[in-house]
């Protein structure tokens, strides 16, 4: 399972998305596409992940969190 922050850290970080597309220059669809990434199942670039990550001074693993299955179960 994949759990994305994306959005939590725009929040903290006091912008919206169309205002952390016109300061970084990523794309509206690119950012979209990261909101809704297990939705859609697109792929996004390393290097977008990193940029993204410079402009909201966090790292990847605090954007997008991966937890295996197995844990999961043994949670339950």
């Amino acid at each position: 399972m994949i759990a994305n922050n994306f959005s939590i850290l725009l929040l903290k970080n006091n912008f919206k998305a169309k205002s952390f597309f016109a300061y970084t220059g990523i794309a509206e669809s690119t950012l979209s596409s990261l909101v809704n990434i297990v939705e859609n199942g697109k792929d996004i670039k390393l290097s977008t992940l990193i940029k993204i990550c410079n402009h909201l001074n966090c790292t990847l693993s605090e954007l997008i969190e991966y937890f295996p299955e197995e844990q999961l179960i043994n949670n339950k």
